[in-house]
C-alpha cells in the first residue's frame, strides 16, 4: 500500500469520526434543549392553574399552552387545558384534553371526574355515572365522587343504591355531612319520613350549625304535623336568618304555632310580620284565629275587620267575624254575621252549627233546633254537629 493511499484513508477515518463526534454533539444538544423546555413547563404549570383558579382565563390558556408545546404528554397540563376549555364552554376541546390526560395516566381521578362532567353537560347520563364510578375506584373516599355516584344512582331511580352507598361511605367519613344530608334527601323524597328524619338529626349531630339540616328536618316534621318540633326548628332559623329568609321563616313559624296549640306565640309572630305586611289580607286573618284561640275575641274581632276592610265580603274574615262575636258574648250580632254566609258551600253548614249555638245562648230553643238540623243536612258526617244536636235535643225535649 502505498504511502498516499495511506494517508488518503487515515484522512477519510478522522472525517469521519468528526462527523459522528459533530452528530453526537447535536443529539445531545437537541436532548438537552427538550429536557429544559420540559423542566419550563413543569415549572410554568403552577402559574398557569393559579391564573386559571383566580379566574384569569386568557392568561392561564396562554400559559397552559406554552406547558402543551413543550411537553404534550404531560397529563397534569392536558387536565388544566382541559378544565380551562370545559369553563369556556368548549366541550368537544375539553373532553379531547381530559381523554388524553387519562389515556397517559389511567390513574388521573380528576380526569375521570372531568370527563363526567362534560357527559352531564351533553346530558349523557350514562357516560357521566360511568366516568364518576372511575373516579371513585381510583379514590374510594372522596366524598365528591361519592355524591356524584349516588346522584346517578338516584338519577337512574336506582334509590336503594343510592342510600346504601352513601350510608356505607359515611361509616368510614363520620364527620362528612353531605353524606348523611344526601341519604336523608333521598329517603325524604321516597317518603321514608322516620328514616329521614333520622339522618337529619345524626347530621345536625356532626354540624349543629347547619341551616340547610334543620330547614329539612323542619318540613318533615311539619309532614308528620310534629308541628312543636316543626316550631322549634323554624325559631332557630328565624332567629338566625336574615331577610329575605327570615320573613319565610318566620311566617311557616306562625302556622307551626298555630297547630301546635301555642296561640299566644302564634299571635305574637304574626304581630311581628304585619309590621311589614300590613295590607295583606291574609296575614290578618291568620292572626285573628290565633287571637281567637289564645282566647282574645276582641283582638279577633278587630283582625277580622282589618281583613273584611281590605278584603270585603271575604267569607273567611266574616266566619272569623261570627266567632269572635259569639265567644266575646255578642250572640244576636253573630247571628246576623254568620246568617251572611249560610249560602256557601263550604262554610254554609258550620255557619248553621254557630247560629245555633248563638240562639241555644240566647235561649231560643226551636230556632237552636232548627239551624242544628239544617247544619246536619249540609253536614251530616260532622261528628260535631251530630254531637250539638244531640246536646240541645236533651235540652229542648224536656221543656216540651
Amino acid at each position: 500500500m502505498t504511502t498516499t493511499r495511506i494517508v488518503r484513508i487515515v484522512t477519510l477515518a478522522v472525517l469521519c469520526a468528526m462527523a459522528a463526534g459533530c452528530h453526537t454533539y447535536e443529539q445531545k444538544r437537541e436532548q438537552a434543549r427538550l429536557r429544559f423546555e420540559k423542566a419550563t413547563a413543569k415549572a410554568k404549570l403552577p402559574l398557569a392553574r393559579e391564573f386559571f383558579e383566580s379566574d384569569r382565563i386568557e392568561e392561564a390558556h396562554k400559559t397552559a399552552r406554552e406547558c402543551l408545546d413543550a411537553d404534550p404528554d404531560d397529563p397534569q397540563a392536558n387536565l388544566l387545558m382541559g378544565q380551562i376549555e370545559l369553563s369556556l364552554g368548549r366541550l368537544d376541546a375539553a373532553d379531547a384534553c381530559f381523554l388524553k390526560a387519562v389515556e397517559i395516566d389511567p390513574k388521573l381521578h380528576q380526569g375521570w371526574s372531568h370527563l363526567g362532567a362534560v357527559a352531564q353537560d351533553r346530558k349523557q347520563a350514562a357516560s357521566a355515572f360511568e366516568y364518576h364510578l372511575k373516579a371513585l375506584d381510583i379514590q374510594p373516599l372522596n366524598a365528591e365522587y361519592i355524591l356524584l355516584v349516588a346522584q346517578g344512582h338516584a338519577a337512574a331511580g336506582r334509590y336503594d343504591q343510592a342510600v346504601a352507598l352513601l350510608e356505607e361511605k359515611a361509616r368510614y367519613l363520620p364527620g362528612e355531612v353531605r353524606l348523611k344530608v344526601a341519604a336523608a334527601d333521598i329517603r325524604h323524597r321516597l317518603g321514608d319520613l322516620p328514616g329521614a328524619m333520622a339522618a337529619y338529626r345524626q347530621a345536625l349531630g356532626i354540624d349543629a350549625d347547619n341551616m340547610e339540616v334543620m330547614e329539612s328536618l323542619g318540613y318533615c316534621y311539619i309532614t308528620k304535623e310534629l308541628w312543636s318540633e316543626a316550631a322549634e326548628m323554624f325559631e332557630t332559623l328565624a332567629d338566625r336568618s336574615t331577610e329575605p329568609r327570615k320573613s319565610t321563616y318566620a311566617q311557616i313559624l306562625a302556622l307551626c304555632t298555630m297547630n301546635a296549640g301555642q296561640y299566644g306565640k302564634a299571635v305574637a309572630y304574626y304581630d311581628k310580620l304585619s309590621v311589614g305586611r300590613r295590607e295583606d289580607p291574609a296575614l290578618w286573618l291568620q292572626m285573628g284565629r290565633a287571637a281567637l284561640g289564645s282566647d282574645a275575641p276582641d283582638r279577633a274581632l278587630a283582625c277580622a275587620q282589618r281583613a273584611l276592610t281590605l278584603r270585603p265580603a271575604w267569607e273567611e274574615a266574616i266566619t272569623l267575624k261570627g266567632c269572635a262575636q259569639y265567644l266575646n258574648g255578642d250572640y244576636a250580632e253573630s247571628v246576623k254575621t254568620f246568617r251572611s254566609i249560610v249560602g256557601n258551600k263550604e262554610l254554609g253548614g258550620f255557619a248553621w252549627l254557630m247560629m245555633g249555638r248563638s240562639y241555644q245562648q240566647l235561649g231560643d230553643a226551636n230556632q237552636a233546633q232548627k239551624a242544628y238540623e239544617t247544619a246536619a243536612k249540609l253536614n251530616p258526617d260532622s261528628k260535631l254537629v251530630a254531637l250539638l244536636r244531640a246536646g240541645e235535643k236533651a235540652q229542648v225535649e224536656p221543656a216540651r
